[in-house]
């Protein structure tokens, strides 16, 4: 019999189950891209209810469903916005055994990920340019390998990375 490339069903409900507590219990949110992210962990929050009904249900899942959570899942792992869209656009929530609540979460959120796009905080394109403007100069400059550190550590220190262990 061919490997099909999935997880079984009840290995992929503990993955998404953990990866979704992980990222919801997330300590520290990144400065870059703040709105973004606080947005995908409360989606992600409401994914983990649907994961934990469809695992507490013991019914057996629709392979098309075994397909769709396989994507959420990877999606959940790079946080992507418009692929969970996608994902959730061909999730079959009603072949899942799912209670009024869960399926009526899931279907909001699907209603609202498909209407709003990420939103990039003009600040942080400010800050995108005046980097990229002083790596430029640095390229163009006749002092190669001169560099204005204060405005890179300004600007380093605006995205919240102030010191090497900020790094990781």
């Amino acid at each position: 019999m061919a490997s099909s490339g999935l997880l079984p069903s009840g290995s992929l409900l503990e993955s998404l189950i953990h990866i979704s507590n992980e990222v919801a219990n997330m300590e520290k949110v990144p400065c870059v891209q703040y709105r973004n992210i606080s947005t995908m962990i409360r989606r992600i929050k409401i994914l983990y209810s649907l994961f934990e009904e469809i695992q507490d249900t013991n019914g057996s899942i629709p392979p098309s469903s075994i397909l769709c959570l396989t994507e959420l899942f990877s999606v959940i792992r790079r946080v992507k916005v418009t692929e969970m869209g996608r994902a959730l656009d061909i999730l079959p929530v009603s072949l899942l055994d799912l209670t009024g609540d869960t399926r009526e979460q899931v279907e909001l959120l699907h209603k609202q990920v498909k209407r709003v796009d990420s939103n990039v905080d003009p600040r942080e394109l400010q800050r995108r340019e005046v980097l990229l403007q002083v790596m430029a100069s640095e390229k163009n400059s006749k002092n190669k390998g001169f560099i204005d550190f204060g405005i890179v550590k300004e600007i380093m220190s605006c995205i919240g990375l102030i010191n090497p262990f900020d790094y990781d």
